[in-house]
């Protein structure tokens, strides 16, 4: 069983758009917009995502769709049929053909978690190089457990739970500097599965966080190599995109 521990850093090259078009700061041109502008983007993006990528109905891993006209993936409804945003602003949507039938988390202090999950992230962009807002989509490996590791339900995953150790606490390091709760709230409008931990995967949704309902430009605990910053480019106005199934969730005990 896999757990992370860690919130490991995501290599630019991979995720984020204009790594290498940075100001005199340091801080790529794409993480440096004023709020206002970086909130709209961040919608923009989200919503042309939304219209161009639908649950596969085989396993409900979100697929984009093709550009070739009578194909299958014609016939199937954007993600943008079943999404809604809640009145935190989290985008969510629910897989039809895989819905949980369980209870849900009353919240990560009290319920205990395992997940199925596939995580990506894009940083919105202006940049004309791409046709989409949502410019590069880059795989968080680091919070997959589909395609890396072995394939098990993650237990507890850092950017829900995490309780730093002791010296990582008089290092200064908080939850606040890994977790998401806004994880947390969104996984709230979904039940779990029921099925077995160690089952092949049924994706059953997905949760989006725009930048500013995810780390924003929040200081970030990068590991003991790292420490604490706000210019990490990997999460810096990264928004989210969390594609999963919640097997099984039971009540945390408490120490």
């Amino acid at each position: 069983m896999i757990k992370k521990f860690f919130v490991t850093l995501i290599a630019c090259s991979t995720v984020l758009v204009g790594c290498n078009n940075d100001d005199d700061n340091g801080i790529s041109k794409d993480t440096n917009i004023p709020i206002e502008e970086r909130n709209a983007l961040d919608n923009e993006a989200i919503q042309q995502y939304l219209e161009d990528f639908y649950f596969n109905p085989k396993n409900g891993k979100l697929t984009k769709f093709d550009t070739i006209k009578g194909n299958e993936d014609d016939d199937y409804p954007a993600l943008k049929t079943f999404a809604k945003q809640d009145n935190l602003g989290i985008w969510y949507a629910e897989n039809p053909n895989h819905k949980g039938t369980g209870k849900s988390i009353v919240s990560n202090d009290s319920s205990k978690i395992y997940l199925n999950i596939e995580t990506s992230s894009f940083l919105a962009t202006n940049n004309s190089e791409y046709k989409r807002k949502y410019g590069l989509i880059g795989t968080v490996l680091s919070w997959t457990s589909i395609d890396a590791g072995d394939g098990s339900s993650f237990l507890d995953p850092s950017f829900y739970y995490y309780i730093p150790t002791e010296t990582e606490a008089k290092n200064g390091v908080q939850r606040k500097h890994i977790e998401l709760k806004n994880f947390a709230e969104g996984l709230k409008h979904f039940k779990e599965t029921e099925r077995s931990i160690n089952d092949l995967y049924k994706f059953q949704g997905v949760i989006i966080l725009p930048s500013k309902l995810a780390y924003g430009r929040n200081d970030v605990y990068g590991g003991p190599t790292q420490g604490i910053s706000n210019r990490f480019q990997a999460y810096r106005d990264v928004s989210y995109i969390f594609n999963f199934e919640l097997p099984k969730i039971e009540n945390r005990t408490k120490k």
